[in-house]
This record gives C-alpha cells, sequence and structure tokens, in this order.
C-alpha cells in the first residue's frame, strides 16, 4: 500500500467518512522519522502524521501525548483531535501559514523569542529530557558501536555537564525549535512537532533554532533575553548546541544501519558524518 493510500485509510477511520469525503492533497517536506500530510476531509484541512520506518524507537509516544495535552493550552501549537499511543498516528487542524525555514525576516526574531518566552514561563511540568539516559537508550539501537570520535566528544561534554551545567534550573522545552517547526500564519506565529518535548534547559530551545546556521540562535538569544548576550552565555548556548548534533549524529547513524538511506534516498551516513564534525567545532570553541 503507498503511503498516499495509507492516509486515505487513516482518515476515513479517523473520522468515519467515505473515500470520496477526503482528498489528499501533499506531503510536507523534512524530518528524518515521520510521513507528514495536509488532508482535507469534506474540504476541512488538517494534518496526518504517521512515524516513519525505524522511528518507534526515538520517540516515547505515551509522554508526546502528555505533553501535547499540557501545552494544549497555551495556545502555541495546532489543537490535536486524534492521538494513537500505540501506532503513534496523530491528526491535528491543519495551521494555515509559512514555515520560517521559508520565509524569514528580522522582525520574526522577536516573535521567535516571545513564544519561546511564553512556553518556557508557563510553569508547564513534564517528563525529564534525560539528556545523559537519552544519548544511551539511541545509542543501544545501534548494530555496531558508535564511533570513537563520537565517545571522546561524549566524554568532555558530560564531563562539562557534570560539572557546570546541571544545576541550572529546567523549564518545558519544545526540544525541536529550528526554523522549519515555526509556521507564521495571518494572526500568529505557531510552533509545531511536539515529539521531542520535556524539561530542560531553556538554552535548548535558543540552541535548536541554529539547526541550519548557529548564528541564528547566537542572534536570538539576545531577542529572548532583551540584551546582548554574555561570553558564559554564549558558551551555554554551544554546549547544548554540541548535545543535539551528538543526538542527531546518533539518529542518523541509526536511520543508516537501518537501510533507511537507500529506502528513502537520503544520505544518513552522510549526515551522521556531518554532525559529528560540527560536534568537534562546537567542541574547539567550547574547551577555548
Amino acid at each position: 500500500m503507498s503511503i498516499e493510500k495509507e492516509m486515505l485509510k487513516i482518515a476515513k477511520e479517523v473520522f468515519s467518512v467515505e473515500d470520496n469525503d477526503v482528498e489528499v492533497v501533499s506531503r510536507f517536506k523534512g524530518g528524518m522519522s515521520n510521513y507528514t500530510f495536509l488532508v482535507k476531509v469534506k474540504g476541512e484541512p488538517y494534518t496526518i502524521r504517521k512515524i516513519g520506518e525505524g522511528g518507534e524507537p526515538l520517540i516515547n509516544l505515551q509522554v508526546e501525548k502528555q505533553h501535547l495535552d499540557l501545552v494544549q493550552p497555551l495556545g502555541l501549537s495546532s489543537d490535536v483531535v486524534y492521538f494513537d499511543t500505540k501506532t503513534g498516528i496523530k491528526v491535528s487542524k491543519y495551521i494555515e501559514g509559512t514555515p520560517l525555514s521559508e520565509n524569514f525576516e528580522e522582525s520574526d526574531y522577536y516573535e521567535v523569542a516571545a513564544v519561546l518566552n511564553r512556553l518556557h514561563q508557563s510553569n508547564v511540568k513534564g517528563v525529564d529530557y534525560d539528556l545523559k539516559g537519552r544519548l544511551r537508550r539511541y545509542e543501544k539501537l545501534l548494530a555496531e558501536p558508535p564511533l570513537h570520535e563520537y565517545f571522546m566528544l561524549k566524554l568532555f561534554w558530560l564531563k562539562m555537564y557534570d560539572e557546570e551545567f546541571i544545576e541550572y534550573p529546567k523549564v518545558f522545552c519544545h526540544g525541536d525549535a529550528q526554523r522549519s517547526n515555526f509556521v507564521k500564519s495571518p494572526d500568529k506565529l505557531y510552533l509545531l512537532d511536539w515529539e521531542f518535548t520535556g524539561m530542560n534547559d531553556p538554552f535548548y530551545d535558543i540552541a535548536s533554532f541554529g539547526n541550519i546556521h548557529f548564528e541564528d540562535a547566537e542572534k536570538l538569544l539576545n531577542f529572548y533575553l532583551e540584551r546582548e548576550s554574555t561570553v558564559d552565555e554564549l558558551r551555554r548556548l554551544r554546549f547544548y548546541r554540541m548535545y543535539q548534533v551528538l543526538q542527531w549524529h546518533i539518529v542518523a547513524t541509526y536511520k543508516h544501519q537501518q537501510g533507511m538511506s537507500e529506502k528513502l534516498h537520503l544520505d544518513f551516513n552522510m549526515i551522521a558524518d556531518k554532525y559529528l564534525k560540527k560536534a568537534a567545532e562546537l567542541f574547539e570553541k567550547i574547551k577555548g
């Protein structure tokens, strides 16, 4: 069955409608783990997410559902109308707008900072992101041990975390606040895709915004703090970005070992190598 037919089947079952009531419009770009489609049901637009092959072990679906329920009252994301914690199928109301990855203006820094400040100051209490435990869990998914260079960089990061950063207060974080997950609609800025949420250092979300160009995160930090960031704060930002690229290195390696490079025509081995090199670059800046 094609993925489009799967989307049709999901929509029919969730909304109890017939074939001619459903239009599978298009697939959204991006994402290493999921299939997400725009689907119209009796003319009403929804997004349907299906976990991609090999993506199930990366996400705790019960925690994702719990966290979505917690953040729903904040009005930052789309309304979820269906969530299956066994399959990972999620159906949400479609947000009409443009991702910041496609259209970004200088004034958007203010809006992104406002959204993240609202989230971080919401007093939502979720499950801990478990930085150290998550790396161990992802490593166990690999068919072969991680590279020696990865372990050396990880050990440096762990030492710094235990000595300098573990005592920083944790708040509820999105966990993947990159440009593509912010959607600018006519009425406001939305933050979508809450799969990697958890209690974490707020600088983790700022660092995520530098997914493509880390300078974006450094600039956003000034807007978030409403002042010029200090040298120590920039170091803290790089520290969490180093963790993120180590994490995505393991995820991309796992995808490659699962044969996803050939199936998806995406070189996950190259992506993994790119993330590891970025971790090494950040290591040099942090230790200096």
